[in-house]
This record gives structure tokens, sequence and C-alpha cells, in this order.
């Protein structure tokens, strides 16, 4: 059965259709959660070129890093709280709390006088970051049935790529021209523009609910501090390694709070992630998908620049430049992406094809990265990016399709958290990889002070012009071994991807609104189920209505 009546008992009331008509000046709404997304992107990478002004001014040079690392911590853990609270009590309202947050958190940073006041204020930046990131894309899902919302979502994805890219550009350009405080301050009249448009054009929301939404402080409570223990343990382990005392504690610490996260949720009225939704095979390969191919993608090519700066000499404009096709491709895969399946509603192969391809150029990668010039190397990087993008925003579109529509807000940022935990386990996991293979390459290869240099970091590229030509081809020959050893170990996580990816449902995203007028009927074509995403069946919907449960 199909129709407004699919899925319903008998007697209970019609639900409030999810989708209904576009706010006014939609664009001008559009335009306002670009801004906050961009806002939130560009402010995770915006200290990196500040850092010699910001240490000559504060100090505390050994704590530098902690600017990066509170930022993400608050902004991970934001990610599920933020989704779950706009659920409960309304987009609108929570998404203008994350936008205040943020910028009061912005304001801060600018007045710090410390190292570790500006630490502090970047957690609290980071708590609004998250909220900005989740809101954003979860008020996609309340206004826009799915193929229509892939054609935005697919936009929000290239401005997340060229915000990532232009934060160290944007951060140098302020710092040099009006002083580092201004990287923070610069949020300010943006943050305001995007407040005042959130505030006037995005409709309140009221939900299907009846009763008063509790929140399940003690499930969110424990999901913070497992999100904690993890981040916290792959920095310290991307800086000290697996074996330090406080990492094994982190680790311990993630396995107890994710057992007492269990079994909250199993209980709690409103968990903050209802473990229902991963009864859903697609919304959990949409999970797994995004970890695993940001963890292979982003792990990889944060040692990309270590390899040509140390072994090719290229400059780090230059690096910047080399970087820019795999950026630019990334974005271009994940607009085509949308676009298409707003076209089609077809979206299977999307993540098939991205970690298919991302796999095929880990493996060309790990062959060539040893004895390949600076130019194979960024075309095999644009490839890769063409990988990652065409899964970047599939991912959360589809799982946002298989969830109630109580449930947008929780299956955005699940997916989203699932992606930002991979890109940090990825590049410790990565990290340690290489630190062991450049120990071992440089302890066969290489005289003892030579080879001491390597392994401790403090190898200097000009060193090479010092050296005899076989000994200056054995350290290009370490490192490039080392880089390949990176890169092979990402095709097995491709691959597991990929075969995630091909058990997902060969359905369709619905064209106008779940279980509405305009889900299509009938056959879909060859290979097709004959029924889409969000349309009912005999034993009700197929994957997901958008209706309340």
């Amino acid at each position: 059965m199909t129709g407004p009546a699919a899925g319903r008992p008998p007697g209970q009331a019609p639900a409030t259709p999810p989708h209904g008509p576009l706010p006014p000046r939609f664009p001008l709404l559009l335009g306002s959660l670009l801004l906050t997304s961009a806002m939130s992107m560009t402010d995770q990478s915006i200290t990196a070129t500040a850092g010699p002004s910001l240490t000559a001014d504060l100090g505390a040079l050994d704590l530098y890093s902690w600017t990066f690392t509170s930022y993400m911590l608050t902004f991970s853990v934001a990610m599920p709280v933020y989704g779950k609270l706009g659920d409960l009590f309304g987009r609108r309202a929570v998404y203008l709390s994350a936008v205040v947050v943020f910028l009061a958190g912005s304001a801060a940073c600018g007045t710090a006088d410390s190292m570790g006041q500006l630490i502090a204020f970047r957690a609290l930046q980071g708590l609004g970051g998250g909220g900005l990131q989740v809101s954003a894309f979860a008020v996609l899902g309340d206004l826009l049935p799915p193929r229509q919302r892939a054609r935005y979502q697919g936009w929000f994805a290239a401005v997340m790529v060229v915000a990532n890219l232009a934060g160290p550009l944007v951060g140098g350009v302020l710092t040099d021209q009006l002083g580092w405080r201004w990287i923070f301050y610069v949020n300010i009249p943006l943050g305001l523009l995007a407040l005042a448009g959130i505030r006037l054009l995005l409709p309140g929301t009221t939900g299907p609910r009846t009763t008063r939404p509790r929140v399940d402080h003690a499930g969110i409570a424990l999901l913070a501090g497992l999100i904690a223990c993890l981040v916290l343990a792959t920095d310290l382990a991307g800086r000290h390694g697996w074996g330090r005392p406080a990492v094994v504690a982190l680790g311990a610490g993630a396995l107890v709070l994710a057992a007492g996260w269990l079994l909250r949720e199993r209980s709690a009225a409103e968990p903050v992630v209802p473990l229902k939704l991963f009864g859903d095979r697609t919304f959990t390969i949409c999970t797994a998908v995004a970890f695993t191919v940001s963890f292979a993608f982003f792990g990889c090519v944060n040692f990309v620049p270590l390899y040509l700066r140390t072994v090719a000499g290229v400059s780090a404009s230059r690096i910047g430049l080399l970087f820019l096709p795999a950026m630019l491709c990334m974005a271009a895969a994940t607009v085509v992406a949308g676009q298409v399946i707003a076209r089609t509603g077809r979206y299977k192969w999307f993540p098939v094809a991205s970690t298919a391809l991302a796999a095929a150029a880990a493996a060309s990668m790990s062959l060539t990265a040893a004895d390949g010039g600076a130019a194979a190397i960024a075309l095999l990087l644009a490839v890769m990016g063409i990988g990652a993008g065409l899964s970047a925003q599939v991912t959360t579109l589809v799982a946002q399709s298989t969830a109630p529509r109580e449930h947008i807000g929780v299956s955005t940022s699940t997916v989203g958290l699932a992606r930002n935990l991979g890109t940090a386990f990825g590049a410790t996991v990565f990290g340690s990889v290489l630190n062991a293979r450049l120990g071992a390459e440089a302890a066969r290869l290489l005289p003892a002070d030579t080879a001491d240099s390597v392994v401790e970091g403090t190898w200097d590229p000009a060193r090479a012009a010092t050296l005899d030509p076989g000994t200056a081809g054995a350290v290009a020959e370490v490192y490039g071994n080392a880089l390949s050893t990176v890169f092979l170990c990402a095709v097995p996580v491709l691959l597991a991807g990929l075969a995630a990816a091909l058990l997902m449902k060969d359905a369709r995203l619905e064209a106008r609104g779940p279980g509405g007028p305009g889900a299509p009927e009938g056959p879909e074509g060859p290979g097709g189920s004959g029924r889409s995403l969000g349309e009912g069946g005999p034993d009700g919907p197929l994957v997901g209505t958008g209706r309340p449960e």
C-alpha cells in the first residue's frame, strides 16, 4: 500500500507532511546556511599560518597545537548534541544558539592574553562550530525532499572543501595585514549577518511530538566523555606514540564509557543517538563508508607534504598549489554527484565508485611514491580527491533519508561525527605506520647520524646538498618507501568501504517527499527494486519514510 495511510495504524491522525513549500527568499536563507558552514570549517585551519605571530605574542609554543585540538575536540562533541537538541526543540532556536556560542568564542579568542586563555576560548568556539555544521545540513533535511536536497548538499560540500583550503590562506593574509587577532574578529560581522538571515528567514519548526521532550543528560555526558577520550587519545598517540600511559588510560576510559553509553541508550526515553537507527542496513553502511573514506583519504594526504618538502625540496607555497587540484576535484565531484542524484534519484553507485577509485589511486600511489615526481603525485591526489568527493555528502543525504523525520538531526550528526573521527584516527594510525617504516628503513639504508635525524624528525632538506649522492639518494628512498607503505595500508581500508557500499540497497530517492504524491511508483528498471526510499510497501516503508514512528 502506498500513499498517506501507508504504515499508519488505523485511527491514528495523519502525520504532518515532512516537507512543505520552501520558505520565502530561500536563496537568501541558503546563503546564510552556507556562510555558517564556511565559518565553522575555515576556523579548523585558520590558525595554521598565524602560528609564529601568535606564539610570539602569547608565548607557550609547546601548547600551540592545543589551539587545534581544543577546537576539534569540542567541535566533535557538539555535533551529536546539537543534532539531538534540534530534533527535540526545533531547528531554528538551536541553530541560533550555535551561532551565538560560535561568535562569543570568536570574540573571546581575539581578546586572549595567554595561550591558556586562547585554548579555552577555542574550545568554546568549537562548541558553536560543531552546532553550525550539523544544523545547516539538518535544516536542508527539514525543508527539502531528498532528491532536491542532493543538489544543495553538493554546494555545501564544495564550500566546505574551499573553506578548508582557504583557511590557512585567509589566516596568513589577515595576520600579515591586521594582526592575528583578526582571524577571529572577522567572524563577528559575518556571523551577525548569518544570524540575522537565519532569524528572519528560517521558519520555526514544530515536530509531531505531543509530549514534553526529555533530554538524555546522562547519554550526552557519556557520549561527550567517550568522544573526548577518543580524540585526546589519537592526538597524544600521534605525537608521542601508542604506548604512553596516558594514551592507554584514555583508551581504557573510552571502552568503559562506550559500554556505559550503550547501556544508557538502550533504556533512555530520548536517547541522544537512537541505536535503532543502526538497525537499518543503509544507515549503518553510510556511517561506515563515511568513516573509512575519511580515515583513508585525509589520513594519507597529511603526510604527502612531508615527503615533498624533505625529498623533492618543494616549497610550502608550491605544495599548496600541488594540493589545489585534489581539493578542486573533490569539490567538483561532490557537486556533480548531487546534481545527478537530484535528476535520477539513484545513489548506490556513487559510494561504490568513490571507494573503488580512491583504492585504485592509493594503490597506484604506493607503487609510484618512492620514485614519482611531484606532478605524478599531484595527479594521483586529484584522482583520490574525486573518489572522496563522490561519497562526501551522499552518505549524509542517504542516511537522512533512512531516518524518521524526528531523527533528521541525529542521522546527520552521526554520519558527520563518523567522518570527523575517521579523519582523526586516520592521521594517527598512518602516522604510526609512517614512523615505524621510517625507523626501519633509516636503520637499514642510512649512516647512524643521518638515520637519527630522519627518525627524530629533525632532518633538514638543505643537508642533502652536503651529502654524497649515494647517501642523498638513500634518504629519498627512506621517505619514499615510508610514504608508499602508508598508501598501501590505505588500500584494504578503502576496499572494506567498497565491500560495505556494495551491500547498499539499489533503491532510489523519491522525487518530492517521503511517501508523498511525488514518490515514484512502479518498476525502476533493470536492477531496481520497484520501490524507492520512503515509499511504503506491504510491510511498511522500504528504508525510511520521514514520518513519525
